[in-house]
């Protein structure tokens, strides 16, 4: 039998049977469900109608369970969005039934309608969304009960978190001293700080049992939405604030980031049933003591009844959130449900906004007067501060800074004041928040760029709170923090950070400082936290707790809270310079894109980004959130690379122009660009897009043979070009298309995995015999081939790796016919492929021609076409070829500087060896998930089909597209691909680090285990 039975009667599923016929005239089949205090089943009768049985325990009274009944009678009157279960009397027309056990001992029975649904605990993620509907529906219950009212639900009850101290008892029964320390802290603050204030809350009659197992959720895919509520039993009148107390304590387990997740449910609840400011001062504690209770009455539980597992269910997540509750500053959790209210989340902020309109003028906190000051801009997209390499160690980040000054002739450089900054955005500073990986980015003071050893002076009289030296590497370095008590009712914070030690040397804690008076100097690196000098000046209305130290930044979904907390100290000083704000916002450009370009262009994921960085494997979104790259393989040495960067910025400002003139750029180029191919090809001709190479290989093609006649791949993509189209059936046999044109004559895809020929053994001979076919189509109309074009890994196709012997048959067969062969390498080259530095080379061939593009310039618009010298000649037949750009001193410089990198920084070696780190976690991955139909593909470029049924190969596009958008929300990008839309493609930057490969497999992990995901 379930072993989560309570130790009662009706163990016997036939008895239990038997009541249901006697009783309600039902004939049902019979299962146990999991309860604490009532045995439960689940029963169906052979037409499919569901009930669920309760049976008391024999201590139960039937005024209690009376009450439940009333609770459900009420509920069903009320127009709610969602179910609750109405009462199935009795054949005797009763509600509530008096059985006898064997054992002689009373139980009470009710029948109820099943509510259908998921159990919300079987929900993964735990979205955002979810969330904030589940603090709606306990605002939804309490509301629908506030006209209700009966005797019973005024009673003592230990779940009640008001009445968390009786649980006190059982902290001797905690098994770590950790935990006891914990527990008494919360009921210290309880019984000191938050039941006093407990009498001037409301009440009212409460739920009090909005758990994960209580609330049923539909199947609507990606958006599920609570549509039943379950179990009235624990129904009480408490504390109104305790019901969203309850919920968060539930919603919170589980998740990295339990306060964020209590202020999504926060602002559900507040949105229908509004809170008090009074209750919500009171809700961090109120959520701790629900907790407390829970883990209390598991750790009783324990010993009471050690086989009832489902008495355990809670305790060990309840814990997880206790410890992270635990270093949650009170004051900081109060302020944040505050935002989730609406409302200024630190109360003092009014006060200090109404002392500040009627305050004097505040003395300079460094000397302005005859100094030049300008505004300095170190946002994350700024150009100013330019390339990550500028700011990422401190002799670049001065130089940086220093150039901004001398360019402005300025002395000074002011700003920061919640600016989103790049600095902190490295994995030193990484957490896991809910969404994913997150950052502190958002600037919380003034910055005052100067020279070391210049004054700091106090803008107002205070008290020296602290004086310490935070040495840590780009912490604050020597730190002051001034307290000002400018009223009985308001003290704030001035803190001054970056400093000189020396400054440390003569002030003291509770020392008496005036306006005016020199407090410090500021310091030089790398005393002052190895930063360029600067000074940090930072207003704090609440210290949190903290005494020589305040975070100077914050995290994005944080900032109403911190900003709040730590008003702009620029309105101390409203004749300063800022910096204007004329960056186009997200939800600006959207529409400007809509109407000023083509409808064709396409944008990537449900939630478009606004990326305004790049540098690695990595792009930065406006709010400096990071995200791992894993698609773009234009950026083939990683974005924003400062050698490449450099090349470019050299050569543009000395000279750019066209080919027409010598320039040893070119030549070099043609030449390092040469060496890298096998013998044989060795002649350059340099476009700006792969579309304009692959354009220029037909033509050469079409000279070479004089036919016109191509063969290419199915599913293939070689441009966007009039002629590359043509050739391309992924885009003439998709939406728009209008089919192959009569000279291009497509091959079926060389899929093994879903293709026409399976076996990889001689896969390759039979896919290649179709291009003899078509070769020998085209001659029965009497005309010949011009060429054979394909991509060396068929990338739209789905990362489709050839069959070995497929190119060396089909080359075979097209030379044969008089036709040249194109190694399409505009996706695949460059190192790519780990083992080799071209794609082709994995069929062990030799093209007539190959096409370069995307990687080739790093994301600056350069290609090439590399062919023998044959070809070369027979192409230039008299008619000139001239492209404006293609060549020109730019475009090589910095295609010479990607080659370098290439070479000098092994990137070929790290794409085989971190390739097949990541190949062998993808096919890890595979056993564990069936969704996995196929993993394949070489060092970084490699694809992962998902599938919904093994044995049929169904796709899973929507899954693709769901783990796609996923990631993104994780902090991932990844793309689709493939004709079925069903691959993710993996083609990241050649610097990719097998850190980088982990974090990706963590995360797909997660993902995976994804309820969208499970087949």
């Amino acid at each position: 039998m379930a072993k989560n039975l309570p130790s009662d009667s009706f163990r016997d599923l036939d008895e239990v049977t038997s009541l249901v016929k006697t009783h309600y005239g039902l004939t049902v089949t019979t299962r146990p469900l999991a309860g604490e205090v009532d045995l439960n089943f689940y029963l169906q009768t052979p037409a499919g109608e569901e009930y669920t049985l309760k049976i008391s325990r024999s201590v139960a009274a039937r005024a209690t369970l009376e009450f439940q009944v009333a609770i459900l009678e009420h509920l069903n009157k009320q127009p709610l969005p969602w179910s609750v279960p109405h009462m199935i009397p009795s054949l005797s027309g009763e509600h509530l039934l008096e059985v006898t056990s064997e054992e002689g001992n009373l139980h009470f029975i009710r029948l109820q309608s099943w509510v259908s649904g998921r159990l919300l605990d079987d929900i993964n993620p735990r979205s955002p969304e979810l969330l904030h509907q589940w603090g709606a529906t306990c605002g939804l219950l309490n509301r629908a009960l506030s006209d209700f009212d009966h005797t019973e639900a005024h009673r003592f009850y230990k779940w009640d978190p008001s009445q968390t101290l009786f649980s006190q008892q059982y902290l001797p029964l905690f098994a770590t001293a950790a935990q006891q320390e914990i527990a008494s802290y919360f009921w210290d603050r309880f019984e000191e700080i938050t039941q006093p204030k407990l009498a001037s809350l409301r009440t009212t009659v409460n739920y009090n049992d909005a758990h994960e197992q209580n609330l049923l959720v539909n199947d609507a895919g990606e958006h599920p939405a609570i549509c039943g509520v379950i179990d009235f039993g624990d129904t009480l009148h408490t504390h109104l604030v305790n019901e969203l107390a309850i919920a968060c304590a539930y919603g919170a387990m589980g998740l990295p980031d339990p306060l964020t997740a209590a202020c999504q449910l926060t602002k559900g609840f507040h949105d229908i049933q509004p809170l008090s400011e009074e209750e919500v001062e009171v809700l961090f504690d109120m959520i701790a003591a629900r907790l407390l209770i829970t883990v209390a009455s598991a750790a009783h539980n324990q010993q009471a009844e050690p086989d009832n597992s489902y008495l355990q269910v809670s305790a060990q997540p309840a814990w997880d959130v206790l410890q992270k509750w635990r270093k949650i500053p009170p004051a900081l959790a109060h302020y944040r449900l505050r935002e989730a209210c609406g409302w200024e989340p630190v109360p003092q902020r009014e006060k200090f906004n109404e002392w500040l309109a009627t305050s004097p003028s505040f003395a300079p906190v460094m000397t302005w007067a005859g100094k030049s000051t300008i505004p300095l801009d170190l946002s994350v997209g700024s150009l100013d501060l330019g390339n990550n390499e500028n700011f990422l160690t401190i002799k670049p980040f001065a130089k940086t800074v220093d150039r901004m000054l001398a360019e402005a002739e300025a002395d000074l450089g002011v700003g920061g004041y919640a600016e989103i900054r790049p600095f902190y955005t490295t994995d030193a500073y990484q957490v896991m928040g809910n969404s994913g990986a997150q950052w502190r980015t958002v600037h919380l003071g003034l910055d005052v760029w100067g020279n070391a050893e210049t004054p700091v002076f106090a803008p107002l009289a205070g008290t020296v709170f602290s004086a310490a030296d935070n040495a840590g590497e780009r912490d604050y370095g020597p730190t002051i923090i001034l307290e000002h008590k400018v009223s009985n009712s308001l003290t704030f914070y001035t803190l001054y950070g970056h400093l000189s030690r020396s400054s440390l040397a003569n002030i003291k804690t509770g020392q008496t400082v005036v306006a005016g008076q020199q407090i410090a100097t500021i310091g030089p690196a790398p005393e002052n936290g190895n930063w360029p000098p600067h000074l940090h000046f930072q207003i704090i209305l609440d210290l949190l707790g903290n005494e020589q130290d305040f975070p100077g930044v914050a995290y994005p979904d944080e900032r109403a809270t911190w900003l709040s907390n730590c008003p702009d100290p620029q309105l101390f000083y409203p004749d300063l310079p800022q910096w204007p704000q004329t960056t186009l916002t997200a939800n600006e450009i959207l529409p400007l894109r809509q109407q000023k370009l083509g409808r064709s262009l396409s944008i990537s994921y449900q939630q478009p980004l606004h990326i305004v960085r790049g540098f690695g494997t990595y792009l930065y979104d406006t709010d400096a959130r990071r995200y791992l790259d894993t698609v773009n393989n234009v950026a083939h040495v990683g974005h924003e690379h400062p050698t490449v960067v450099r090349a470019a910025q050299r050569q543009q400002a000395v000279l750019n122009t066209n080919t027409r003139y010598l320039h040893p750029n070119l030549v070099q180029f043609a030449q390092e660009l040469a060496a890298t191919m096998p013998e044989g090809l060795s002649v350059v001709h340099f476009v700006n897009s792969g579309s304009e190479a692959n354009e220029l290989a037909l033509r050469m093609a079409k000279i070479w043979s004089q036919q016109q006649d191509m063969i290419a791949v199915e599913v293939g993509y070689h441009g966007n070009t009039g002629a590359c189209i043509d050739i391309s059936s992924y885009k003439f046999d998709g939406q728009g298309g209008q089919g192959a044109p009569p000279h291009t004559h497509i091959v079926p895809m060389p899929d093994t995995f879903r293709g026409r020929y399976r076996d990889p053994r001689t896969a390759g001979q039979l896919y290649a015999n179709h291009i003899q076919e078509a070769i020998q189509q085209v001659q029965s109309k009497g005309r010949n081939i011009a060429g054979f074009i394909a991509e060396s890994i068929l990338s739209c196709g789905g990362q489709i790796v050839l069959p070995q012997g497929y190119l060396s048959a089909a080359y075979q067969m097209v030379r044969a016919a008089g036709g040249l062969c194109i190694a399409d390498e505009v996706q695949v080259g460059f190192g790519r492929v780990g083992q080799h530095f071209w794609g082709f080379q994995l069929q062990g061939v030799v093209p007539d021609i190959v096409t370069l593009g995307k990687p080739i310039g790093n994301g600056h618009p350069l290609a090439a076409v590399v062919t023998t010298p044959a070809v070369a000649a027979a192409f230039a037949n008299g008619m000139e070829f001239f492209n404006t750009f293609g060549g020109n001193p730019v475009s090589c410089a910095i295609g010479r500087a990607v080659l370098e990198v290439i070479k000098t920084e092994n990137l070929q070696t790290n794409a085989e060896q971190v390739g097949t780190h990541l190949r062998q976690g993808l096919l890890a991955l595979q056993q564990d998930f069936p969704i996995i139909g196929d993993v394949r593909g070489p060092g970084f470029f490699q694809g992962i089909e998902l599938i919904t049924d093994p044995e049929t190969q169904a796709p899973a596009a929507h899954q693709a597209s769901y783990l796609a958008n996923r990631m993104r929300q994780r902090g991932i990008l990844m793309s689709t691909d493939g004709p079925l839309h069903n691959v993710l493609k993996i083609k990241p930057p050649m610097c990719f680090s097998q850190e980088n490969a982990d974090f990706l497999l963590e995360n797909m992990r997660v993902v995976l285990q994804e309820n969208k995901m499970k087949v």
